[in-house]
């Protein structure tokens, strides 16, 4: 009669369990672990130092604006009140955002059952800008073209003023001084370019209700699309006072 052994051995062999098994039993386990863990549903995160209050100020503030990346709020100071756990109740507006981003906010909290009290938030509105800065050096008097300028996205408080709006009041202007490479590109360093200079012809229109008169004329000045200079009538002789229309015609005013 044969009889068969049964070692420790023999039975951790037969009793092992697959692949497959073991990974799924690891992630359910995982799964577990972290439902456990997390003791409820997932709470929503807030900037570094910043409260729920705070949070909710600033969404606040933003719903006026349209499009929620194109502006962003910074709280000037912020009530001790509000730095914990607190409830709102309501908010309003004590002073709309002016042109420099300025503002109050008026907010109502309650401290406990049925008592409320207000506390005024100041902030600061950051909007969105496009800023233009040259890739290259340039000399005065360069004529600036659309590949000499890149384009670079920041946070502005105000309009920006002195900060060309778009690209085409940059292309075709000249630089008025000599500027290194990556200068950010202001109305300051910026002018028209000379359209006409002296001794160019030009065609002279004088211009009235009933009469269209032009006539051939030789520049006496220089000047850019706008400004009055002297132009000499060839036929006559005559020197007059006219504006610069373009680079081949001027206008005489009455």
């Amino acid at each position: 009669m044969e009889i068969r052994k049964n070692t420790f051995r023999d039975e951790r062999i037969a009793c092992r369990p697959n692949t497959m098994c073991v990974g799924f039993c690891a992630a359910l386990t995982i799964f577990i672990l972290f439902a456990v863990a997390g003791g409820g549903p997932l709470k929503t995160v807030h900037a570094a130092g910043e409260s729920t209050a705070e949070a909710r100020i600033v969404r606040f503030v933003k719903d006026i604006y349209p499009g929620g990346d194109a502006v962003r709020v910074r709280l000037t100071t912020v009530p001790a009140q509000l730095r914990g756990k607190v409830k709102i109740v309501n908010m309003s507006f004590l002073r709309i955002p002016d042109v420099s981003g300025d503002g109050i906010c008026i907010v109502e909290i309650e401290t406990s059952p049925a008592r409320l009290r207000t506390v005024q938030v100041p902030f600061k509105v950051f909007t969105k800008r496009e800023l233009y800065v040259l890739k290259q050096a340039g000399q005065k008097g360069d004529t600036i073209g659309p590949k000499d300028v890149v384009v670079r996205e920041t946070y502005m408080n105000g309009k920006g003023p002195g900060y060309p709006a778009s690209m085409e009041e940059i292309v075709g202007k000249v630089l008025k001084r000599d500027v290194p490479a990556s200068t950010m590109i202001t109305s300051q360093l910026l002018e028209d370019r000379i359209v006409v200079k002296r001794g160019d012809i030009v065609t002279i229109t004088a211009e009235s209700n009933r009469l269209i008169v032009r006539s051939k004329g030789r520049t006496v000045d220089k000047g850019r699309v706008g400004d009055m200079i002297r132009v000499k009538n060839i036929t006559s002789g005559k020197e007059v006072m006219a504006r610069i229309m373009n680079d081949n015609s001027v206008k005489v005013e009455f």
